[in-house]
């Protein structure tokens, strides 16, 4: 993504969805004891996490999708 065309409808999905991202972070940091597990869960939460997000954005740039 070039980050010079970002509208500012992408720069508030990116910051609303970093907040969202930390907020669920810390909630799994708080229910797991620290370790590799709590690390590993961490990282596997986001992948999900940051595909919405380009989602989101391509929505914004392209409109929704053709059906099926």
């Amino acid at each position: 993504m070039d980050v010079s065309k970002i509208t500012q409808t992408q720069e508030y999905i990116i910051a609303r969805h970093s907040k969202m991202v930390g907020k669920i972070l810390d909630l799994v940091e708080a229910s797991l004891p620290e370790g590799n597990q709590c690390d590993k869960l961490k990282k596997l939460l986001q992948i999900p996490l940051y595909d919405f997000r380009n989602e989101m954005i391509q929505l914004d740039s392209r409109g929704l999708p053709d059906p099926d």
